[in-house]
């Protein structure tokens, strides 16, 4: 009986298949996307409808599932690289931190696409989550940079202060965030993208500016080929490339309603940040063989008390930031109930 009941409820969510869906007119400003028209999903749902929603076509479906597969994509990566026997172990603290981190911002952004409609406290707190998964981001990237691909001078001048540095650096980052998402309103005006460009956008600048000298070292030098540091070039493009569709909203505005199920620039973002995470695997792995010296290495205490002391911040600004979160809601105009919406 139970499995009837298992198998019945496959058929009736588990599929891929059009849900019942609202106009961005049926949904309140909170929920709304720039030019993204329909496919909207039932506020006020369970979780279960969410959760189901996963294996449904709405106009989150290719964002939850670009991320998700990346995740997967990701976890094949670090198990490729950490069951590599020419993988030098002294490095593995790098590997493990920068891995878990990706893994961490890849599964923060697939909750966050999944559940964020449930409800307006639920869709900011999802959206809070999805900030500090990408903190964890900049400051996995962060520890990789400095510790394997850093110009060598600057690794022995910074050492000291560096990882404090980076962990308040993206602590900023995902507080910035948070900040912009509740100071204002839909439909958000660019300075709020500027807050998010520029939080995190200036520790991801700095951070590659540890690696820049290499490129004026090998220019310098004529047995040098600049086709060397390619693996950190491609990074640095796609990083680049995905932030002017996160920025732009594109081609969304420029063609309302046309890519509502598959196109959106936001998409588009996710995959270009897949792409460029997985590149990053590679710069790993040859600045690990042929750049990185022992004196890189990293200690794993210090490593691991970083991720920790970044973890607390992020807690840390949740909490803070939870009364002005139903603040905020309760000053917004309330809109009526989907349950008994006219769908599409």
């Amino acid at each position: 009986m139970g499995q009837d009941k298992f198998l019945c409820f496959l058929r009736k969510h588990v599929q891929p298949r059009a849900q019942p869906t609202l106009s961005s007119s049926q949904v309140d400003a909170l929920y709304r996307e720039p030019g993204i028209l329909t496919g909207y999903r039932l506020p006020g749902q369970s979780f279960r409808y969410y959760l189901a929603s996963v294996f449904q076509i709405h106009n989150e479906t290719v964002n939850i599932w670009t991320h998700f597969v990346g995740f997967l994509m990701v976890l094949y990566r670090w198990l490729a690289l950490l069951y590599d026997p020419t993988f030098d172990t002294t490095f593995l603290p790098v590997l493990n931190t920068f891995s878990l981190c990706c893994l961490a911002y890849t599964s923060c952004s697939t909750m966050a696409h999944t559940f964020h409609s449930k409800s307006s406290v639920i869709h900011y707190l999802c959206f809070q989550i999805d900030y500090a998964g990408i903190g964890f981001y900049t400051l996995g990237c962060s520890i990789y940079v400095f510790h394997v691909s850093c110009h060598h001078p600057f690794f022995d001048r910074l050492t000291g202060f560096y990882l404090p540095s980076v962990v308040l650096m993206s602590a900023n980052g995902c507080l910035c965030c948070c900040i912009a998402k509740l100071k204002y309103s839909r439909p958000y005006p660019f300075r709020r993208k500027l807050w998010q460009l520029f939080s995190f956008g200036t520790q991801t600048v700095l951070v590659f500016g540890l690696v820049v000298p290499r490129y004026v070292s090998c220019f310098r030098d004529p047995t040098c080929q600049l086709a060397s540091l390619n693996h950190h070039t491609y990074v640095v493009i796609f990083i680049t490339t995905s932030v002017f569709f996160f920025s732009s909203h594109l081609p969304d505005k420029l063609y309302p309603g046309t890519v509502d199920i598959v196109g959106q620039g936001h998409q588009i973002f996710h995959v270009l940040c897949i792409i460029g995470t997985l590149l990053q695997f590679d710069c790993i792995a040859w600045d690990v063989k042929n750049y990185a010296t022992i004196n890189m290495a990293p200690d794993p205490l210090s490593v691991s008390m970083t991720i920790l002391c970044f973890l607390g911040l992020v807690m840390c600004i949740v909490l803070t930031l939870y009364p002005f979160l139903l603040r905020k809601i309760e000053k917004s105009s309330p809109f009526k109930e989907h349950n008994d919406c006219k769908t599409n």
